[in-house]
């Protein structure tokens, strides 16, 4: 009868599922949301974009203009500004005026480097997307090799007290209990250090969240979920159309393009129209001059033409960096895919083959056990071969979910 009892513990012990404490389960999407509205790079990137939208208006404007007063023909020997005639006390206005398209030049190119800020700002939201996605994935496989190892763990330990009831009894050798014991001592170091892990991972979490990093995280969940399947055409268009490093490498040409266009009008002359009152402490409008100057490029072989040179160099190098970018994006979009499937093979491999394998195996050292054919270490090797697998099973899982983030961070967009 107790020998029924114990057999009747260890098949409890196997087939149980281990829940130390409920946690309260860990959503990525709220985490997602604080880290987009808290972060502080992600703030940093908003502030640098809104501040370059300031700088579009400022580009179109005129330079402020020139007032001056001035006394002519003052008398020799004397700094009396009351002994001018009063025609000679004039006051000026003048104000500089660029060539027709040289202002609304600057303003297109202002609004192109806020264009180039605003992918920036895009891009940095999607990093830190995918650095919370990255850390909670982890800190889910931590959790997990902690609960699949304190289910064995637990299953050891009753397995333990049976083999010092039968070493009590001469029924096995010491050496058995000692490997025993030697497994439990492993196990619960191996536990101690990803429970560490899992410390490290929360303050991860917390600094991207800006929150204390001593904050304590809920536990992360993973639903299997490998319904993902777009053809890489379609993907290949989605980089093409939404990655953020690419926008911006491409505003970098549109840029170059309108630098080039102002470096031309550099060649065309610049106005100065000047208003000059004379008279002015009469209390009445008197005579008034008008004068109108022209800054003449008479340097143009020089400063214009090397400037024009400067700007065509520039405007090459863009659209080459341009290509470089877009073989690079297409290239890890490829490259991610193929993480993707690899992934999401092995994840049906471990489901389909190997874990009804494993229980199966243990299930005939169990039998073998009870019948007195096998001994504790098959046992255990049955058991150790399951939870491995079982954490093959969640790592191929977290596997596909890291790949997924990494393909939306290629692509710019969510694909879920």
């Amino acid at each position: 009868m107790k020998k029924f009892f114990i057999y009747v513990v260890i098949i409890s012990l196997i087939w149980s599922d281990y829940y130390p404490l409920l946690a309260q389960e860990l959503s990525l999407s709220s985490l997602i949301e604080e880290a987009l509205k808290n972060n502080p790079e992600v703030l940093s990137a908003r502030k640098t974009w809104e501040a370059s939208q300031a700088r579009i208006p400022q580009a179109k404007s005129l330079n402020n203009p020139t007032i001056g007063i001035s006394f002519e023909k003052i008398p020799k020997g004397t700094l009396k500004l009351n002994k001018t005639m009063p025609e000679d006390r004039m006051l000026s206005v003048s104000q500089a005026v660029p060539f027709f398209g040289k202002l609304s030049t600057k303003g297109k190119i202002a609004l192109i480097e806020s264009q180039m800020m605003a992918s920036e700002y895009k891009l940095k939201e999607i990093e830190i997307i995918n650095e919370v996605k990255k850390s909670y994935n982890e800190l889910f496989m931590h959790h997990k090799i902690v609960e699949l190892n304190e289910e064995s763990l637990n299953l050891l330990r009753g397995i333990s007290k049976v083999a010092e009831a039968r070493y009590a009894v001469g029924e096995i050798e010491q050496e058995e209990v000692l490997k025993i014991h030697l497994e439990i001592a492993k196990l619960t170091n191996e536990i101690e250090n990803h429970k560490r892990e899992i410390s490290a991972q929360e303050a991860k979490l917390n600094s991207i969240l800006n929150k204390d990093i001593k904050s304590l995280l809920g536990e992360p969940a993973i639903k299997e979920d490998i319904s993902f399947n777009k053809d890489i055409d379609t993907l290949y268009k989605l980089t093409l159309e939404n990655q953020p490093e690419l926008a911006t490498f491409n505003y970098v040409i549109e840029r170059n393009k309108y630098s080039k266009k102002l470096v031309e009008l550099e060649f065309l002359p610049d106005f100065m129209p000047q208003l000059t009152l004379r008279n002015i402490f009469s209390g009445g409008l008197g005579l008034w001059d008008f004068m109108l100057a022209l800054s003449v490029p008479f340097w143009f072989w020089t400063k214009q033409r090397y400037g024009l040179k400067e700007a065509i160099n520039n405007l090459e190098q863009a659209e080459a960096a341009y290509k470089a970018m877009r073989n690079k994006k297409l290239f890890e979009t490829k490259d991610i895919v193929t993480k993707l499937d690899i992934a999401k093979n092995k994840i049906k491999l471990y489901k389909e083959n190997l874990l009804p394998i494993a229980k199966q195996s243990i299930e005939a050292s169990l039998a073998g056990f009870k019948s007195g054919k096998s001994d504790f270490m098959m046992l255990l090797d049955s058991n150790r071969s399951l939870i491995d697998i079982k954490i093959g099973y969640y790592n191929a899982l977290v596997e596909y979910e890291i790949a997924l983030a990494d393909l939306e961070r290629t692509v710019g967009v969510s694909l879920r």
